[in-house]
């Protein structure tokens, strides 16, 4: 059991919405703990329309999650690389890597169990050593056993991992190479979004541009950090947000012929922690991107 205590300073936001926008609650997780009577204001129980007042004290009690759903789950994962030790899979987008509060048994980590036998005791990620969005697809390196878990969580904690994206962006560069160093946090704005803010997380980016487009550029984006978002909020503070972005993504982005972030992994590099010698790892760019480049080319 979870409390969480939050001091109202100015008046006039929903109850709801000012859980959401003062904690990692989404609005909906919100306003079901409203209904089940978890949240007080000064003590007593409000419904979700109530306006918060300067000064009210909010006390948001947050029950056990249930145990995520760890079915194996038969997704014929396309394996790039396999040792006893690890595997490097083609993660396709529109899939979530590990279960979570909302998300049923059809995550990366329910196909890994499937696939190849899997020594962990973790929980919740068993095998997971780093992660990428649900729309972003690509190389995604994964552990077969606890050693191997953190042997390889180590190179990424220590950033010893190469890691560069593919990504559709929108804007014309006035540079062909960039760097973008700006700290990432959890946006002060949109509790459910993260930003470049005062006081975030250090985050290093570096943008080379392969190829100008109509009003757009392919780039490859190095990142020497793993922030949450963080090629999605960099290049969208830059003022290139990828095509196809909903959350992070503009007008002209947005509009853009794809039905999910153009942003794709297709390359990774490593020292092997057990025999020591160089791995690198490419994956082709995804039909969806492939095609997006095209009509952006006429």
């Amino acid at each position: 059991m979870k409390t969480i205590n939050l001091k109202a300073e100015i008046s006039g936001e929903r109850l709801d919405a000012f859980i959401a926008s003062n904690s990692d609650i989404s609005r909906s997780h919100a306003e079901k703990l409203i209904a089940e009577g978890q949240v007080t204001v000064n003590g007593s129980p409000r419904e979700k329309k109530y306006k918060v007042k300067a000064g009210d004290d909010i006390s948001v009690v947050i029950p056990p999650e249930k145990m995520p759903d760890m079915t194996p789950v038969e997704m014929n994962l396309k394996v790039v690389y396999e040792c006893e030790h690890y595997a490097v899979i083609d993660k396709p987008a529109g899939v979530t890597v590990h279960p979570a509060h909302g998300t049923g048994a059809d995550t990366i980590v329910n196909g890994l169990l499937h696939q190849f036998d899997i020594k962990d005791d973790n929980d919740v990620r068993p095998g997971i050593v780093h992660r990428l969005d649900k729309d972003t697809s690509g190389l995604l390196l994964v552990a077969k056993n606890r050693e191997a878990r953190e042997k390889l969580s180590r190179m990424f904690a220590d950033r010893t991992v190469d890691k560069k994206y593919l990504a559709v962006c929108a804007g014309v560069p006035k540079k062909m190479n960039f760097i973008a160093e700006f700290p990432i946090g959890r946006s002060r704005k949109d509790r459910k979004k993260m930003a470049v803010e005062d006081g975030g997380k250090y985050a290093k980016s570096e943008i080379t541009v392969l190829k100008l487009l109509k009003g757009a550029f392919l780039a490859e984006v190095k990142i020497y950090t793993g922030r949450t978002h963080q090629i999605r909020v960099h290049m969208s503070h830059l003022g290139y947000p990828l095509a196809g972005d909903s959350v992070y993504g503009n007008r002209i982005s947005t509009a853009m012929p794809i039905n999910r972030q153009a942003l794709h992994s297709w390359h990774l590099s490593f020292i092997d922690p057990f025999d020591n010698t160089q791995k690198s790892f490419l994956s082709h760019i995804p039909e969806d991107m492939a095609a997006l480049i095209t009509i952006l080319e006429r």
